[in-house]
């Protein structure tokens, strides 16, 4: 499972570097072909979350009745925004500090203050504002994903487990067959379903052989439906969630090497969200710099990365967490109002 977050997360950030700022494009006269495939299909890594998110949010909920869902989701709300407001914020300040040398359609404009308030909301995309990042849609999408999971755990719980795994493999069957086909809907959950639901049937499938066959009919009818209409991102998913439900165990024992992946997993999210960031303020850097050489810039864009991922580590540490501990002790009245 870190292996999966840390290579996925790397290449999302290798698609950004590609894809923005004037590095990407001296970048791209020497090594077009390179700069070519992380634009078109680095990108695709987001999908590995989407299946990892399904499968983790399954495990959280295995087993356990739903009794109060608003809680649920506020909890998910308030992991998600605090530190996601805060990159926000950062990463506003450095569009501004660089609006002056930077002259492209990729760098946000100036945001208003309902553009963030739609941002914090989780609301941007759904509500028609720019993204202040490039990161913002997916917090959105996750979020959205996570509760219309609850939902669905808290409606069904009364009935067996069995119908709750079936009409969420109806649901990802329909999103595969017909709403993932539909790009006019990549704001909304029922999108990415194909792909999220795939994890939550992933996890289930450990935990009967009737759940088990569920994912592996979903499986062969996502088969049909890449066979209708291929789609690379879908099949990847596909891929992820097989793999899921047929990797042999891992030793439990922790080497050196897998604390170091656990740690890079951890800071996945911090990563995703700052690391767009990094790329406003070395493009700044390379314009004031007149650099022109593409093995510059290639060096550059190699220590930039490095640079993401170590700020992404130092601000899961020192800033993410704590800040989640902070909030998680002062919304814990707000939790108490509506468990009653």
């Amino acid at each position: 499972m870190d292996v999966l977050k840390v290579v996925a997360a790397q290449l999302i950030v290798w698609h950004h570097f590609s894809a923005y700022g004037p590095m990407a494009d001296t970048m791209t006269l020497m090594w077009p072909e390179l700069m070519e495939w992380l634009y078109r299909y680095a990108r695709l890594a987001v999908q590995v979350f989407l299946v990892v998110g399904g499968y983790l949010a399954a495990q959280s909920v295995m087993n356990k009745p739903i009794t109060h869902p608003l809680v649920q989701v506020a909890k998910r709300y308030f992991r998600l925004v605090p530190f996601y407001a805060l990159a926000l914020a950062l990463i506003s300040v450095a569009v501004a500090a660089s609006r002056h040398t930077i002259h492209a359609d990729w760098l946000p404009s100036e945001p208003t203050l309902w553009q963030f308030a739609a941002h914090g909301l989780l609301l941007h995309d759904v509500l028609g504002f720019e993204a202040l990042s490039s990161g913002a849609w997916y917090v959105a999408i996750d979020f959205q994903l996570y509760a219309l999971l609850i939902l669905l755990c808290h409606s069904l719980q009364s009935s067996t487990q069995r119908r709750l795994s079936v009409v969420v493999a109806c649901l990802c069957l329909a999103s595969m067959w017909q709403f993932n086909r539909m790009d006019e809907l990549d704001v909304w959950a029922i999108y990415f379903f194909a792909a999220y639901g795939l994890g939550v049937l992933a996890a289930w499938a450990k935990r009967s052989a009737f759940d088990a066959r569920v994912f592996w009919i979903t499986a062969v009818l996502g088969v049909g439906a890449l066979w209708f209409e291929y789609r690379t991102r879908l099949s990847l998913a596909w891929v992820t969630a097989v793999w899921l439900v047929i990797k042999p165990k891992g030793s439990v024992h922790w080497t050196p090497m897998k604390r170091v992946l656990h740690r890079l997993s951890n800071s996945a999210y911090v990563l995703f969200l700052t690391h767009f960031g990094v790329i406003v303020l070395f493009s700044d850097m390379w314009n004031k710099s007149h650099f022109y050489h593409p093995v510059t810039a290639f060096a550059l864009t190699g220590f930039a990365w490095l640079l993401c991922v170590g700020l992404g580590l130092f601000l899961h540490e020192k800033a993410e967490v704590p800040i989640h501990h902070w909030v998680a002790q002062r919304a814990k009245p707000l939790f108490s109002r509506l468990s009653r």
